[in-house]
This record gives C-alpha cells, sequence and structure tokens, in this order.
C-alpha cells in the first residue's frame, strides 16, 4: 500500500507542472460562408466535322475573337507528337537566342545571371520532391538559359551559333514529317476557349436553379449532367459575366441582402478572393439559394464547375490564438504564458474570434500584451502568475 501511495506521489510531482504551449504566429480568421456552389456562364459548344486528333493553337482561358483559328485536326498522333517536338525545339533555339544577345547589353553582371542559375535550380529541385511534374520542363528551359548566357559571357558563343544551327536544321526535318490537317477548327464566337465540356453546360443555368425547388438544384449538383455527341472539340465561353448558385442556411441567409457587395472564393484551399455581388436570395425549402454574380472571369473560372466556394465578410489578421488558451482571472481576459521557467499572465482583447481560434492586434497595447512567438499555455492545471515550472 505504502508503495502505491509513493508512486502516486511521484506521478503528481511530475505531472502537476506538466504544460503544453504553442506559439503566437502571424494568421487571419475569416468571417464567411463555407459552401459548394455551381458556377453558371454563357457557353457555345463546338463541334468538329472529321475524326481524328486536334491540336489547339490557343489554350484553356484564352480569350478568342470570332473566325480564329483555335486548332488544326491531324489524321494520326504522331503527326501531334511531331509538332510538339518542333515546339520544343523552336524554344529552345530561342532561348539560344536570347543568350547570345546576352553579351550585347551595355551593363553585363554575370553573378546575377549566377544567382539565377541557382534559383532555377533550387525551384527545379523543390518541382521533383513535390512531385509538380507539369511545371518542370519550363524550369529545365531556365536552366538552360542561364547555362548559355553564362557560356556566352565566358567567350563561348561560338559553341552556341553552332548548337543554334543543329537546332535550326533539326526543327526543319521535324516539320516536314508533319501532315497537313485534315480540318481546322475556327472560333464560332468571341469569347474565351476551354478545350473541354463537362456535361453540365444545359443544366448549369442561372434561370434554371431559380426555378427550381431545393431537391430538383441538389440533384444537378449532385451529378445529374447531360449528354453529348463524341465530336465535340471544345466550347466558347462568350460572357465574361458569369454566376454562382449555392444553397445556404437560414442562419446564414440571414447575414446576406440583395445587392451586397462580397468576396468569393472558388478554391478555399486558396486566400484569393474576387468581389462580387448577392443577386438574389430565394428560400427553397429549409434552405436558401444565394445567386452571386461576377463580372470578372479567370482561367481559375472558365476551368471549374461545382466547386467548394467561401462568401467572405471580413478578414481578421493579427496574432492567431486558441480560444481554448484563453483565461479570466480577477475579472481579467487573458492567456498564460511561458516565459523561461515562470509563468506570466497576460492580458488580451481580441479583435475578432470564433469558436476556435482568436486574433488580438500585432501592435499590442495596454489591452493587448501578448507578442508574436509569445510560447501560449493552452493547458495546464493550478497555472497563475509567476509560477515556477
Amino acid at each position: 500500500m505504502l508503495l502505491l501511495v509513493f508512486f502516486a506521489v511521484q506521478w503528481y510531482l511530475i505531472n502537476r507542472n506538466k504544460i503544453e504551449t504553442i506559439k503566437a504566429n502571424e494568421g487571419y480568421i475569416n468571417d464567411s460562408i463555407l459552401s459548394t456552389g455551381i458556377i453558371c456562364r454563357e457557353e457555345t459548344i463546338m463541334d468538329s466535322v472529321s475524326d481524328g486528333y486536334i491540336y489547339y493553337n490557343v489554350e484553356n482561358g484564352d480569350r478568342v475573337s470570332s473566325g480564329m483559328l483555335i486548332g488544326d485536326i491531324y489524321s494520326s498522333q504522331r503527326d501531334i507528337d511531331l509538332i510538339y517536338q518542333s515546339n520544343t525545339i523552336t524554344t529552345q533555339i530561342s532561348k539560344l537566342e536570347e543568350a547570345e544577345n546576352f553579351m550585347s547589353s551595355v551593363n553585363v553582371d554575370i553573378s546575377i545571371t549566377r544567382r539565377e542559375l541557382s534559383n532555377s535550380m533550387t525551384e527545379f529541385s523543390r518541382q521533383i520532391s513535390g512531385g509538380d511534374f507539369r511545371n518542370v520542363y519550363d524550369s529545365m528551359m531556365e536552366m538552360s538559359l542561364h547555362l548559355n548566357k553564362i557560356n556566352s559571357a565566358m567567350n563561348r558563343e561560338g559553341n552556341i551559333s553552332a548548337t543554334k544551327e543543329e537546332l535550326v536544321n533539326m526543327n526543319n526535318s521535324v516539320r516536314a514529317q508533319i501532315s497537313a490537317p485534315v480540318q481546322s477548327i475556327y472560333s464560332p464566337s468571341s469569347g474565351y476557349f476551354v478545350d473541354n465540356i463537362d456535361g453540365y453546360e444545359e443544366t448549369a443555368k442561372t434561370d434554371r436553379f431559380r426555378e427550381a425547388s431545393y431537391r430538383e438544384g441538389m440533384d444537378i449538383l449532385n451529378g445529374t449532367e447531360n449528354s453529348f455527341s463524341e465530336n465535340i472539340c471544345g466550347k466558347i465561353i462568350t460572357d465574361y459575366k458569369w454566376n454562382l448558385c449555392t444553397y445556404v442556411t437560414q442562419e446564414q441567409a440571414d447575414k446576406l441582402y440583395e445587392g451586397q457587395k462580397v468576396k468569393l472564393s472558388v478554391d478555399t484551399e486558396e486566400n484569393e478572393y474576387q468581389s462580387v455581388t448577392v443577386e438574389n436570395i430565394i428560400p427553397k425549402d429549409d434552405k436558401f439559394l444565394v445567386v452571386l454574380k461576377s463580372s470578372t472571369i479567370s482561367r481559375d473560372v472558365v476551368s471549374r464547375r461545382i466547386t467548394d466556394c467561401e462568401i467572405l465578410f471580413s478578414q481578421y489578421k493579427g496574432i492567431k490564438i486558441p480560444v481554448e488558451a484563453i483565461r479570466f482571472v480577477d475579472g481579467q481576459q487573458g492567456v498564460y504564458v511561458k516565459f523561461s521557467k515562470l509563468v506570466q499572465f497576460k492580458k488580451v482583447k481580441p479583435v475578432y474570434q470564433d469558436a476556435n481560434y482568436a486574433i488580438l492586434p500585432l501592435n499590442g497595447d495596454a489591452d493587448n500584451q501578448v507578442e508574436l512567438y509569445d510560447d501560449i499555455i493552452v493547458k495546464g492545471v493550478n497555472l497563475y502568475d509567476g509560477k515556477y515550472l
């Protein structure tokens, strides 16, 4: 029995001063609504006539005009591969020409080029380790450019000229093997080009959501798509204006009104927003349909349809701390901070807080004594100002 008492006392002594802390770092809290919405746009679907393989002359999100060449259809995949090969060689030639012109600059500082090479190599390594293989080629071209500039500065222009001539001859050989296209594709109207369809071109209509019940609208959001023929080669978004339709609760709808200016993000993982207007708030059973209107289109918007979104009212930035760390001592709101081996009580007066976090001003005052990188105590027992740990 005495042995059990001994171990119990030892355990208490070891754990009575045990605490958990978190660094007081900069952060933000959004006063916002998170939901799932669908982007509604004015779109014209493009049909191709011939079967084959398409090479597009424009990229997704590019602005195009009526009658503009969008792409060509070739009879074989080999032709497409040869075109991409030629484009790669053309890029290499362009980089060599840029390096050749490097020495013609009035002020040449090779140390800058070395730093640029080092930065490109670092970015290349980051992309490889992070699996960002889509951008690896661009980094390789940048490294090649900086190496060629260094060669040029070290009077090795002859090697660059010989390499350029070799690449030009190679490119001519590749281009000669490409067959003539069997059909060319032209834009039927002005707008923004997208090389694919998602199946919602007919169902993602703002008026349809305005008229539909909540259940019918959710059926669309949950995957009711239209079917189209197989010879579609893309679409043109014909207007820069677009809407986002989403459903919110009564509590969320109470924070909105028609004509209200708010911020919207169509990617909740990115802290990027654009200005939109609340166009409609329509009761739908126990939910509310919210229609947001935007007059600014982007590559991100043209490539999305159903997406998690955030309607932002305000964003509060400052020192971000957990709400669970806030305590009341003698009627004063504050937090306990670990300073060396001592516990300090520091007063706080959050500028904003939600259920989990609070934001304090970066520049402290008498009411906000917490400083950046303080060790905020989030868990501990028998804490008091001046306690020795």
